[in-house]
């Protein structure tokens, strides 16, 4: 099983005010969270199961993780 990780648990000090509410992976760029890119390039190069480590607004990044609805499986990885 290939798997690999995905860094999202930082703060998103550059990106602020917008992710003074919303963590970066969920940030929105031309209708898609960067999350799902980053998963679904992670799809096309055949891994299966992406390690999602979450820390600043972490709860949203896992109720997206529990909805899903991506090509590739998710584990979080709560490092609060």
């Amino acid at each position: 099983m290939m798997r690999a990780m995905v860094l999202a648990a930082g703060f998103g000090k550059r990106l602020q005010p917008i992710t003074l509410e919303k963590p970066k992976p969920l940030v929105e760029v031309a209708g898609r969270t960067l999350l799902d890119r980053a998963l679904d390039q992670l799809a096309r190069a055949g891994i299966e199961t992406a390690i999602v480590n979450v820390h600043y607004l972490g709860e949203k990044i896992m109720a997206v993780a529990e909805a899903g609805h991506h090509r590739v499986a998710m584990t979080i990885s709560d490092e609060r």
